[in-house]
């Protein structure tokens, strides 16, 4: 019997109705957090699972698009200029610490600026300090850590151990030998 009243035209209709009114919802929230975080930008996109932290130190440009998930972290000033683009799942992080001093660590943070038309790939990671140059593009899964020239295109991935740095030097005697 019950399977019977969930096939219904009725119900289906009603289904329906109530799925149109949630995107409808979904979206005029999404427009009135645009306009109050953000109430200068024209034609900003972003999801409601976008995460900004320290809203007074981020500045966004005209046509700038942010997918779900990403996260902009400001401690210091995140400038995303006109045309940017930001995949979904990207984060950028103004605040690193400082593994140079005692526990526990404390933040340090450094500038980072998006030039017009700078695309930023999927999953990526944007560190404190760092200017990517017009239409630049980065890929997917990138950490970008150092400028990046205008027009380049950044690619892979490449872990590596920091020469001359140890993690922890505080309480190790035999730190200056782990590298």
């Amino acid at each position: 019997m019950m399977m019977k009243i969930v096939t219904s035209w009725p119900f289906r209709l009603l289904s329906k109705g109530i799925d149109y009114a949630e995107a409808k919802w979904t979206a005029w929230r999404t427009y009135c957090r645009i306009r109050s975080y953000f109430p200068q930008a024209r034609n900003l996109s972003f999801s409601l699972s976008t995460t900004f932290k320290y809203l007074e130190n981020i500045s966004i440009g005209d046509h700038v698009m942010i997918g779900p998930h990403a996260t902009l972290g400001a401690h210091s000033k995140i400038v995303l200029e006109d045309h940017v683009r930001i995949s979904q799942g990207v984060m950028i992080e103004t605040a690193s610490l400082d593994l140079s001093r005692p526990l526990p660590y404390p933040h340090v943070s450094k500038p980072i600026t998006l030039k017009r038309g700078v695309w930023i790939g999927a999953g990526s990671m944007v560190l404190g300090g760092v200017t990517i140059g017009e239409y630049a593009v980065i890929g997917a899964g990138v950490v970008v850590t150092r400028d990046v020239p205008p027009h380049a295109i950044i690619v892979g991935t490449g872990p590596r151990a920091l020469a001359g740095k140890v993690a922890g030097s505080h309480y190790r005697h035999d730190a200056a030998q782990i590298v």
